[in-house]
């Protein structure tokens, strides 16, 4: 199964079994969005799916448990166990995450900034460009760029 399909049938199954049509979604999205949703035309985003849970009085969680379930043929229990398994094989069951992603320096840039720190140090030190170039295996030129670059 798809997921798209497990997300259509899972909401379609909650929205009938809690006695709600798709026009009770009207605050959330319209009823023809809820429709194509349950015809698995269209995807939810993820803020979508937690205030379409919301309508089903369901955390967010709850309701991608369900829809995970669905896709892999299992029962939710089935599907929680295993989720709590590989979280702890993870080693990150008890941690608390962060709540909104960090800056990171990309690889490329970290690694120019290591190659201009290296050449300042070996500047400050009394070596030259050229001396610089051996000792780093770097090219003269990223040398005499990084000789001259500012801090």
């Amino acid at each position: 199964m798809s997921l798209r399909k497990a997300y259509a049938a899972t909401l379609q199954w909650l929205r009938v079994r809690r006695g709600l049509s798709q026009a009770d979604f009207q605050d959330k999205a319209d009823q023809g969005h809820i429709s194509r949703l349950e015809a698995s035309s269209v995807s939810a985003s993820v803020d979508l799916s937690a205030d379409l849970a919301q309508a089903l009085d369901l955390r967010p969680l709850s309701f991608l448990t369900l829809v995970a379930a669905a896709d892999e043929g299992k029962t939710a229990r089935s599907a929680l166990e295993e989720v709590l398994a590989e979280l702890h094989q993870l080693g990150v069951l008890d941690e608390f995450l962060p709540r909104e992603p960090q800056t990171l320096t990309p690889p490329q840039t970290a690694a120019v900034e290591g190659k201009l720190r290296q050449v300042q140090e070996l500047k400050r030190a009394g070596l030259s460009q050229t001396e610089i170039s051996v000792q780093l295996g770097m090219p003269r030129t990223t040398v005499r760029r990084l000789w001259h670059a500012q801090n």
